[in-house]
């Protein structure tokens, strides 16, 4: 009985220290998301690729590209500390990547965006 329960406390522990992985189902539903994100952003509808670039982590959270996205968004409409908090999360989820890093401080240090504006 006793080596019985120290088994399941052990299953419990080992079970709960592996990472989860997400189906891949919800990766490529999260690329779908993001890639209508930036076709929204690009055409200026700010709100609307803001909701598909939140379905995009929503469904995978370690998408870098929809968080970095996600501060565009909140920088083109002048919320700055909302996007600032978005761009570091970007860098956090891909801090080895030197060019990336560089490319969102640029972003989170410069004015606002010219991309994304309506025409």
């Amino acid at each position: 009985m006793r080596s019985s329960i120290l088994l399941m406390v052990m299953l419990l522990i080992i079970s709960g220290c592996c990472s989860v992985t997400r189906p891949p189902g919800q990766t490529v539903a999260s690329e779908n998301n993001f890639e209508n994100g930036v076709n929204q952003y690009e055409n200026g509808h700010i709100k609307q690729a803001i909701h598909q670039f939140e379905k995009a982590i929503e469904k995978n959270p370690a998408n870098f590209k929809a968080y970095y996205y996600l501060g565009l968004c909140y920088k083109h409409q002048g919320v700055t500390e909302t996007a600032h908090r978005h761009f570091q999360k970007a860098i956090d989820l891909n801090p080895s990547d030197e060019a990336w890093v560089m490319k969102v401080r640029v972003e989170m240090e410069t004015g606002g965006s010219e991309k994304g504006k309506k025409k």
